[in-house]
């Protein structure tokens, strides 16, 4: 790092003293003089003012004593003693990096999505594969595979497995009735875990309307939307609502089938029995979800209305995220320790390999260091980071202190 000292105006002191002797003998040039001299103090100020935070502080403030240092000057003859001073900068970056297991390396979260988007890309093909061969068999019953003994049997092993699982997670989340004990513990289903956060959304929701100490907006909201990230609890409630749909569909078409029975022939009702939808049939995961909604005459369905009900009531989300919950967004989170980079982060980050040119304009705490960071482990040498005030590049400074091992 660079230091540069403040810079100095010249002062009335330091004018020519042949102009200051004339000044004294002329009052009316004194009077000038006197004017103009507050002037420039004044000129001074506002320039001092304004470029205070353009310049580093003075480097001797920044050294510290470590010790003395014992010379012989041959010329005189005798020993001398100089104090032995080293710089603070190291120390300061030390202690203003973020705490342990906050950072991490973008570059290995940018290869952990590009092999998901790789998978998610070979998984969609397969399917269109799947669904192109069986349109062109006819996906008749006669060309299904029947399922051998075996594999009946590994089917029911794992089933009765999950299920035992399951039954010993509800058990462990039972005995737990805060929000503390909640978020130490541990299960080992996809389904006991929606069951944890479902818990604690609860327990929030009700502290919050009994106003008790400790309670907010924010808890409820950052539980709120770690529930709604787990891939298992979306795809759950999407197959939910689908069943619902279907049924309520299923309805309004017997009610019109009763009007028009007497009026149809055999025939039509042949036909409309061969349109009529399929059922939708519920995974083992979404019958589990949709008992857990009802758990407690739907005391979880409540609190998770209530939740959503909360979050649609803000008018602008972005500003309460960052003035009231800027400590729990991700993954920062404590209920919510998973980071996944956005789609305009990605485009960047595939810029970045490709070495192209990119222009970043995104709001305060929206993930731009984490692209500045990648960019700079990937360059060769050395890199200039501009940064608009001293307390940024301070703040900067101890993350990449930490981040690349004190070589800033």
């Amino acid at each position: 790092m660079s230091f540069v000292p403040t810079p100095q105006k010249a002062t009335a002191a330091g004018a020519n003293p042949t102009q200051n002797a004339s000044t004294v003998n002329n009052p009316t040039a004194a009077a000038a003089a006197a004017g103009e001299a507050a002037e420039t103090t004044g000129e001074d100020a506002f320039i001092t003012s304004r470029t205070f935070d353009l310049y580093w502080v003075d480097k001797t403030a920044l050294m510290y004593k470590d010790g003395y240092v014992k010379t012989y000057d041959r010329e005189q003859k005798r020993s001398m003693f100089a104090i032995k001073q080293k710089s603070s900068i190291p120390v300061i970056l030390r202690d203003m990096a973020p705490p342990e297991g906050s950072i991490f390396d973008p570059a290995i979260k940018w290869d952990e999505e590009k092999e998901r988007r790789t998978k998610a890309a070979k998984t969609e093909a397969d399917a269109e594969a799947a669904k192109e061969k069986k349109k062109s068999s006819g996906g008749g019953k006669k060309n299904a595979k029947k399922q051998s003994a075996a594999d009946a049997i590994k089917e029911s092993n794992a089933a009765e497995k999950v299920k035992k699982d399951l039954e010993r997670d509800v058990m462990k989340l039972s005995n737990l009735r805060t929000l503390g004990t909640l978020q130490a513990a541990t299960c080992d289903t996809p389904v006991g875990k929606i069951n944890r956060m479902l818990k604690m959304l609860h327990l929030a929701v009700s502290d919050l309307k009994q106003g008790t100490v400790g309670a907010s907006e924010a808890e409820v909201l950052d539980i709120l939307w770690a529930l709604e990230e787990m891939p298992l609890f979306k795809s759950s409630e999407e197959e939910i609502a689908a069943e619902k749909a279907s049924k309520k569909e299923s309805k309004k078409e017997e009610k019109k089938s009763k009007k028009d029975s007497k009026k149809d022939s055999k025939k039509d009702k042949k036909s409309k029995d061969a349109e009529k939808k399929e059922k939708v049939v519920l995974s083992t995961d979404s019958k589990a979800l949709k008992d857990l909604l009802k758990e407690g005459g739907d005391k979880f369905k409540d609190s998770l209305k209530y939740a959503r009900k909360l979050c649609g009531g803000k008018k602008d989300i972005i500003t309460f995220q960052l003035t009231e919950m800027p400590d729990r967004l991700p993954p920062l989170s404590r209920y919510n320790r998973q980071f996944k980079l956005e789609d305009w982060q990605c485009d960047i980050l595939a810029s970045i390999d490709e070495r192209r040119s990119a222009v970043v304009c995104a709001p305060t705490s929206s993930g731009k260091t984490l692209l500045s960071t990648y960019t700079c482990k990937q360059a060769k040498g050395t890199v200039l980071f501009v940064l608009p005030s001293e307390a940024l590049v301070w703040q900067i400074a101890a993350t990449y202190y930490e981040f690349f091992r004190g070589n800033v």
